[in-house]
């Protein structure tokens, strides 16, 4: 069994002033980033050096694959690290602690997102990163599909996979598949998801995709319905270890 924990924004505590912040991304879509998606970067180091001196085993999702298709064993205190979106704060602040640790993480990329150059740090907004940038982070992050351009909602219970048609989706899939690295697996955007979302991945033989319901994942959770425990900035470090001690 594992436990996936999901970052979208890890900033600095004197950045977490209790207010939404508005993302910015190349392809215009409008919304903001409530703050429970926040860590606080204090916390994330606390949490990162408490895995690694707990003898935790950072997972590839090729190792997850592995758990999956071939029942191969995992080590026994594995934990997936993922990130949401790819904010410029993953660049910023994440990528430096996983990189001093030696940690690897898994991104989730809406490609159509990423802008064709570089900009400075915004901390007034949640800005998305260049593909450049992306490229210099390799040797800690693996790039995984979270849609091209069907990142968007209707309130709270729909995403563009949802109410778009199969082939569409297909496409927008297909088309995100052109950045990443890993291209049979999915997180899906906002959580959100239908029988024929699932269904639409299983026939782009996409093996793995993520959800957001919390807890850990076992050989009896289904592959397309991984669970993604969201990792708040108002989790204390004694939280965040009982967490990861449940099972």
């Amino acid at each position: 069994m594992f436990r996936t924990l999901v970052f979208h924004e890890v900033r600095p505590q004197k950045e977490l002033n209790g207010r939404q912040r508005p993302i910015a991304v190349s392809d215009s879509y409008e919304d903001s980033l409530p703050l429970p998606l926040f860590d606080s970067l204090p916390l994330f180091e606390e949490q990162i050096n408490y895995l690694k001196d707990a003898g935790y085993h950072s997972l590839s999702i090729g190792e997850v694959q592995g758990f999956y298709e071939k029942k191969l064993l995992l080590p026994e205190k594995s934990v997936l690290l993922t990130f949401d979106d790819c904010y410029q704060s993953m660049k910023e602040y994440a990528y430096p602690v996983l990189k001093k640790a030696g940690w690897k993480a898994a991104a989730f990329v809406v490609s159509g997102w990423l802008f064709d150059e570089p900009s400075a740090y915004d901390p007034n907004s949640s800005r998305v990163l260049s593909t450049a940038e992306l490229e210099e982070m390799r040797d800690v992050f693996e790039y995984v599909n979270h849609t091209s351009h069907f990142h968007r909602r209707k309130g709270t219970t729909m995403s563009s996979a949802m109410w778009e048609t199969t082939e569409d989706f297909k496409q927008d899939l297909y088309d995100c598949n052109q950045f990443v690295d890993i291209k049979d697996a999915f997180a899906y955007p906002f959580g959100l998801y239908d029988q024929r979302t699932i269904d639409t991945l299983k026939e782009m033989s996409f093996k793995l995709a993520f959800t957001t319901k919390p807890g850990v994942n076992t050989k009896d959770t289904h592959p397309l319905e991984l669970h993604r425990d969201v990792i708040p900035y108002s989790l204390s470090i004694e939280q965040f270890k009982n967490l990861m001690e449940e099972v």
